[in-house]
């Protein structure tokens, strides 16, 4: 009799942290190339049935391709107009905002000094010091970001042509897929796929109508209020929305200073208040009936990924880590192996 020798717990745990190191450092050394890559993908999945819908026209497929890409590279360039017509009333203004926001450190500063009996010179020295170490930071980073145009706009110029190939060439994409695992294997291999698109399709779908509604809800409720920058505060909380929990304290944090500068502390106040009811109805409504995809995440494992996707991408890894994280657990749930990490990121349910 032949015995199988498996190999100790230790041994198993020390492959696994290593290949999960190795996996972050390909990711990180090798973001400038697979983020447009995975963008793009979504994208595809997302133009997926525009394309399907007008092959069905009898357009050829690189045409059908062609135009699904071109009309979303319109909608996004017209997206962005509106955002910057909107930014550039706030930037001309900034200058008054920042005195009046001096101004009012100066009055936070004399009131602390009269109800705490804090010397209003060590205060300034403390506040001189934080606004050192912020304009560093915003230099450095200021310095960074005019260093990566050239790679930014590389960025943007590779996303619609991978997604225009990725349409173009899907099917070929999903005979490699198959043709990776063995013969029997590849009914359970093209379920897989046919899941995952559907989840990422009506997560990245779900989103864009989520994003739309809650840019409207807080459009509307801070112009009830009388927010100055309202249109601007309401479509940057909506964007913001897209990154859990995270997206929402910033957001937040943003209109309290704005609103401060430009009104009063009461008006602020029931600005965060009214933006925190926002993103209470849309956690436990709209998330739940618009995004609501097969695949349920619980939300221990959601701010996990997203800081993790952070450290890996930075920004682009905290849009991506939650679709990234939903195929994972479609992966996960079909491995025997797996189940346990796929049951680990469920909702318990």
């Amino acid at each position: 009799m032949r015995t199988e020798n498996k190999p100790p717990f230790y041994i198993k745990l020390s492959h696994v942290l290593l290949s999960l190191v190795l996996i972050v450092i390909i990711l990180r050394t090798t973001k400038d190339v697979l983020a447009p890559v995975v963008f793009g993908f979504l994208f595809a999945i997302l133009l997926l049935p525009l394309a399907q819908g007008l092959e069905k026209l009898r357009f050829p497929r690189a045409l059908a391709a062609t135009v699904s890409v071109l009309l979303f590279v319109l909608f996004m360039l017209g997206l962005l107009y509106f955002i910057s017509w909107q930014t550039s009333t706030f930037l001309t203004d900034l200058p008054g905002l920042e005195k009046k926001l001096s101004q009012q450190a100066q009055e936070l500063t004399v009131w602390i000094h009269d109800k705490f009996k804090v010397d209003s010179d060590q205060q300034i020295a403390w506040i001189n010091d934080m606004a050192m170490k912020s304009v560093s930071s915003v230099s450095q980073f200021a310095m960074n970001a005019v260093s990566s145009v050239s790679s930014v706009l590389i960025f943007l110029v590779f996303i619609p042509l991978y997604t225009f190939f990725l349409l173009y060439y899907r099917r070929l994409l999903v005979r490699f897929l198959t043709r990776l695992f063995k013969k029997e294997y590849e009914e359970e291999v093209r379920e897989v796929i046919a899941h995952a698109r559907v989840v990422v399709k009506s997560y990245v779908v779900g989103l864009f109508i989520e994003m739309v509604i809650v840019a409207i809800l807080n459009i509307s409720v801070l112009l009830i209020l009388n927010v100055k920058y309202a249109v601007l505060l309401g479509t940057l909380g909506a964007f913001l929305n897209v990154i859990p929990y995270i997206g929402m304290i910033t957001t937040i944090i943003i209109t309290l200073l704005v609103t401060l500068t430009t009104g009063t502390a009461s008006l602020a106040l029931w600005a965060a208040l009214a933006l925190f009811g926002i993103h209470l109805l849309d956690a436990n409504v709209l998330l739940p009936r618009i995004v609501g995809s097969k695949v349920s995440i619980n939300a221990m494992i959601t701010l996990l990924g997203v800081f993790i996707g952070s450290l890996i991408w930075g920004i682009a890894g905290m849009f991506i880590s939650i679709p990234a994280m939903a195929l994972l657990k479609i992966i996960f749930d079909r491995i025997p192996n797996m189940k346990p990490w796929g049951l680990l990121m469920g909702s318990g349910e």
